[in-house]
Parts: C-alpha cells; structure tokens; sequence
C-alpha cells in the first residue's frame, strides 16, 4: 500500500514526526529482531500505548502511513510475553483492522480466557521521582477516557495568553526559519 501525501490531511506535524522517527509503524524496528523476548518489556508497554493513543486520536493514520499489522499479530500470539504487551497489541490490531468488538473479544478469549479473569499488569507511566506506573490493562481504557477528558477540561478551563509576555525572550519569537517552513499549523489534541 503506498502512502498518501503527507499534508492531504489534519496534524501534519505529527505524521511528520511519525514519518521521520517511525517510518513503518512505531514496531518498525521488530524487522531487525529475532525475537520479542530480546524487546525490552517496558519499552513495548510504552510503544504500544503511544499506539493506541495515536490510533485513538486518528484512525485512519496507520492506514494512511502504511503500517503494517504483522507485528501487532505476533505480539499478541507471542506466548512468552508479558500479558500486558499481549493485551494492548490485541486493543491496537483490533482498532488497526477495524475489527469489530465481538471479534476483539473472542480472540481475547482464546488467549487470556474470561476477560478480566487473569491479571495484564501495564506500565502506564512514572512518577516524578522515577517510580513505575501500574494499572490493569483491563481497566486502561476507561483511564484513558478519564485522562483525555481531564485535559480537554483543563485546557478550556485554563485561560493562557498567547500574545503577551513579561521580558521579551528571544525563544518564543519566531525565528526566519520557521517562516520558510512548508509545516504551518496550529496542533493541539488531548491524545
């Protein structure tokens, strides 16, 4: 499948980003790796929630970009690791594929059981003072929801001026470069 033009569609900043840092899908590097145990288990909760937040801020992207599901498939057949890493490949294949939630659900069946009947312990993040975030990856959706929500009410509660500032500071004014850019928006999403 051959990309669509980059700047067809909304946040041309962040498929710009996407495109350069993770060209083939944030599982790109899985085509240099002979194994999923060799991956670094927190590095995998990481990637695959950035996933599933971009997907869920933007459906059509992984499409649109070309990225290819095979990775998400192995990681959530790949018996040897973690079930958290298993739970979320399983939430971003099925949101890739556009699979519908009975589908979603069967093959979380086939692999975990009962839903919720075995614990998918996910690394969702880390305190201030560097300690790990845990929740049940069961639970992650509603969390998700909960967080988007808050930051949507905290930016329309927050009233931040843009045009004025105490000293004059040579970082936030806009430099030549920027204006030569082709990448001109204004971004800004809760996921």
């Amino acid at each position: 499948m051959s990309r669509l033009p980059l700047f067809d569609y909304p946040c041309s900043i962040l498929n710009q980003l996407l495109l350069t840092r993770f060209e083939g899908g944030p599982l790109a590097f899985s085509i240099q790796t002979t194994s999923w145990q060799t991956v670094d288990s927190d590095r995998l909760h990481r990637l695959l929630l950035a996933y599933y937040r971009i997907q869920q801020a933007n459906r059509e992207l992984p499409r649109r970009l070309a990225w290819p599901l095979a990775p998400l498939s192995e990681l959530m057949w790949e018996q040897q690791l973690d079930n958290g890493v298993r739970l979320l490949a399983i939430r971003c294949y099925s949101l890739q594929s556009g699979m519908g939630e009975a589908e979603r659900l069967k093959i979380e069946r086939m692999i975990f059981g009962e839903p919720c009947g075995v614990d998918c312990p996910l690394k969702y993040g880390s305190n201030l003072d560097g300690t790990v975030r845990e929740l049940d990856g069961w639970i992650m959706p509603v969390i998700e929801v909960n967080r988007v929500r808050e930051k949507r009410e905290e930016i329309a509660t927050n009233k931040i001026n843009f045009y004025s500032h105490e000293e004059m500071d040579g970082s936030l004014q806009i430099q030549n470069s920027d204006l030569r850019s082709t990448v001109v928006a204004s971004l800004h999403f809760a996921y």
